[in-house]
């Protein structure tokens, strides 16, 4: 078996390693801070909605305990 010596150009493998321009720029902590900022944020918005949904079943619970019906129309279909 032949073993086989490949001559490459530093000019050629520098064009072909390049990432595009706006990921060169970015270090990995920048993309990783990114992503975490990305995950909080739905985080956050998940337990507002959790919050919102559970602020409306209490409203319910309480309006049923008091015989009240106008109110629980108001909170028959929660959105968000």
């Amino acid at each position: 078996m032949q073993s086989r010596i490949r001559i490459v150009k530093r000019s050629e493998s520098a064009t072909t390693n390049s990432l595009p321009a706006d990921q060169s720029d970015r270090t990995d902590r920048q993309r990783e801070r990114d992503t975490a900022n990305t995950v909080k944020s739905w985080v956050a918005e998940w337990e507002a909605r959790n919050r919102m949904v559970q602020a409306a079943a209490f409203s319910l619970l309480r309006s049923l305990e008091n015989g009240s019906e106008s109110s629980t129309r108001r909170f028959a279909v929660v959105k968000g």
